[in-house]
C-alpha cells in the first residue's frame, strides 16, 4: 500500500500527529537541540572536553555536485578465507570516473589499484585483494566526479552492509557492544594518513566507564589499521560496551566488527562509528512484534547528565504521549519502546531529543549529545538475527544506497516524515539509462508525521536505490545477509547533499 492511500491523522486521548508532539517537545527543549553554528572541533582534541561539537555531520555524506569524491572503508577481516568483503562504487553521472583504491592493513604496508567505473553504472571490487591482515580497510578516491561507496562484507554468519566515512575524524562513538557468551567484539581503527595518530579509548560497561592505562596515548602508524579486541581488554561477557575514541594527534576512522554467539544475539554486523554525538536522532524503522526483541541503546560520553525526550509513532503519524528518561553522564542507557503497551503491534518510527540537565552550578546552557543505536533481535522458524542500527540526525530531501536493497517484498525502504507538512516523494534505482522510477512509486505523499514501507523488486537488489523527497524525511532498508539467511539485516542510506531535490525543478 502506497502512502497517499493511509488512512488521514487522527488525535485521541492518549496521541496526538507526530507533528504536534514534535513541536510540542521540541519547545522545551529548542534552546539547546536546535542551536546552529556551534564551534569548530580542532584537529587536537582533549580528552576529557565538553566543548561544542563541529559544525559538521555525524555520519556521512555524499555530495553529489562534487568534481572529486573520497571515501574510508572501516574494514573487513582479512585473516579467514571464510570471510570477503566488497567495495561498492556507484557513478549516476553521464560519463565514466576514475579512481584509486588504496588498501591498508595492519602490517602499514599501502597497497594502491586503479579503477574505473563506467557511466550510470555499479562497480564491485574486491575489498581485500589477496592482502591478508586481521581488518583490510579501504580508502576510494575519484577524480572528475563525484562517486558513492558502501562496503560489504560476506560473514559465514550473514553478510553486513556498512557506510563508509566521507572524512576522518577526531573523535568516534559506538554506542552498543556485545561480548556476552564469548562474543567477538573488535575495534577496528584506521590511520589514512601519513603520520602517526595518537588515540586514548575508553569504554563503559554496565558498572561505568573504565579507562585502562594501556589505552591512552595508543599509537597507530601511518596508513595502518589497529584491532582492539574488547573482550580482551577487560570487558569480556558483557551486554553493555560502549567506546569513545579521541584522536589526540591526527584523525581516524573506526568500525566496530561483532560476531553475536549467544546471550540472546546471533548473527554479524560491522558497523561505522559516529564521528559526532548529536542533540536529536530519528528512526525509520523500528518494529513491535512478538518474535522481535528491540532496544534503543543511548551512550552520553560527555561530563554531564542529559534529559532525553522520546517521541514514538505508528505508521499513520499518531503519537504517544511523548516520555521523558535521564541518561547519566559518561554512562549507557537503554529503552525498550516496544515495551509500551499503548504502542500498537507493527512497524513504528521515533524521534529522540537530547538536553543537558539544569544544575545549580552552570550558568549557561551547555551542548547536549548523545549516540543511540537500535538493536534488533528477530526469530523466524529456527534461525535468530541481530541486527543494529545507528540512528540518523537529520532528515533530508534525498539519499542514496549505492549497493542497493533486499527484495524484500513489502518493506526493502523505510521512509518517516518526521515535519510539519506533506512530503512527495519518488523512488529511482540507476538504470543503464540514468535514474529509472519504480512503478507506483513515482509520487508518494506522505503525511506529517508517517510512514511508509516501500516494496522492490529483484532490479534493485544491485544497482543504486535513490529517494527523493520536496521535504526533508528519514529513509532506512532492509539489506540480504545472504542466499542462506532467512533473516534480512538492516543498513541506512547515505544523506546526499549538493543535488537536485524534487523540491528544485525536477517534480514527484
Amino acid at each position: 500500500m502506497t502512502a497517499e492511500k493511509r488512512a488521514p491523522l487522527v488525535g485521541s486521548s492518549r496521541a496526538a500527529p507526530l507533528s504536534v508532539r514534535v513541536r510540542h517537545a521540541a519547545a522545551v527543549a529548542a534552546t539547546i537541540a536546535l542551536l546552529a553554528g556551534v564551534i569548530e572541533l580542532a584537529r587536537v582534541v582533549p580528552p576529557s572536553t565538553d566543548e561544542s561539537a563541529a559544525q559538521r555531520p555525524a555520519v556521512p555524506e555524499f555530495r553529489a555536485d562534487a568534481k572529486a569524491s573520497t571515501w574510508f572503508c572501516a574494514g573487513v577481516p582479512g585473516n579467514d578465507d571464510s570471510i570477503s568483503g566488497r567495495v561498492i562504487v556507484a557513478n549516476s553521472g553521464e560519463v565514466p570516473v576514475g579512481g584509486t583504491i588504496t588498501r591498508f592493513a595492519q602490517d602499514g604496508v599501502a597497497r594502491r589499484q586503479r579503477f574505473a567505473v563506467a557511466a550510470r553504472s555499479t562497480l564491485e571490487v574486491d575489498a581485500l585483494a589477496g592482502v591478508e591482515s586481521p581488518f583490510v580497510s579501504t580508502l576510494v578516491e575519484s577524480q572528475g566526479a563525484a562517486l558513492a561507496v558502501e562496503q560489504r562484507t560476506l560473514h559465514r554468519a550473514g553478510d553486513a552492509v556498512s557506510q563508509c566515512a566521507s572524512s576522518p575524524s577526531g573523535t568516534w562513538f559506538l554506542a552498543d557492544g556485545f561480548t556476552g557468551t564469548d562474543s567477538i567484539e573488535q575495534l577496528v581503527v584506521t590511520n589514512p594518513a601519513l603520520d602517526s595518530a595518537i588515540l586514548d579509548v575508553t569504554f563503559v560497561t554496565a558498572i561505568g566507564e573504565r579507562a585502562p592505562q594501556s589505552l591512552k596515548g595508543v599509537v597507530v602508524p601511518p596508513e595502518s589499521v589497529r584491532v582492539f579486541d574488547m573482550a580482551a581488554l577487560d570487558a569480556r561477557n558483557e551486554a553493555t560496551v560502549a567506546v569513545s575514541v579521541v584522536a589526540t594527534v591526527g584523525r581516524v576512522v573506526v568500525g566496530r566488527s561483532q560476531h553475536y554467539l549467544g546471550r540472546g544475539r546471533l548473527g554479524y554486523t560491522m558497523s561505522l562509528g559516529a564521528s559526532e554525538t548529536s542533540d536529536r536522532w530519528y528512526f525509520a524503522d523500528g518494529t513491535k512484534r512478538a518474535e522481535v526483541a528491540e532496544e534503543f541503546v543511548i551512550y552520553n560520553p560527555l561530563t554531564f547528565d542529559q534529559q532525553l525526550t522520546f517521541i514514538v509513532a505508528a505508521d499513520d503519524g499518531t503519537a504517544l504521549d511523548p516520555l521523558t528518561i535521564t541518561a547519566p553522564a559518561k554512562r549507557v542507557t537503554k529503552f525498550a519502546p516496544t515495551s509500551l503497551g499503548a504502542l500498537p503491534d507493527g512497524r513504528y518510527s521515533a524521534v529522540v531529543s537530547a538536553m543537558s540537565v539544569s544544575a545549580a552550578s552552570v550558568s549557561a546552557p551547555r551542548a547536549a549529545g548523545v549516540v543511540i543505536e537500535r538493536v534488533s533481535t528477530q526469530q523466524v522458524g529456527k534461525s535468530t538475527a541481530s541486527a543494529v542500527m545507528l540512528g540518523s540526525p537529520q532528515p533530508a530531501v534525498a539519499w542514496v544506497a549505492p549497493s542497493g536493497t533486499a527484495a524484500s517484498g513489502v518493506e526493502s525502504l523505510r521512509v518517516f516524515n518526521p515535519g510539519a507538512a506533506s512530503a512527495t516523494l519518488r523512488v529511482t534505482y540507476l538504470g543503464p539509462a540514468g535514474a529509472v522510477a519504480v512503478p507506483g512509486y513515482e509520487a508518494v505523499v506522505l503525511a506529517p508525521g508517517a510512514s511508509a514501507s516501500i516494496a522492490l523488486s529483484a532490479e534493485t537488489a544491485a544497482t543504486a536505490v535513490s529517494v527523493e523527497s520536496n521535504e526533508p524525511v528519514v529513509v532506512a532498508r532492509r539489506v540480504s545477509r545472504g542466499a542462506k539467511q532467512a533473516i534480512e539485516g538492516v543498513a541506512p542510506l547515505i544523506v546526499v547533499t549538493g543535488a537536485a531535490s524534487c523540491a528544485a525543478g525536477e517534480g514527484c
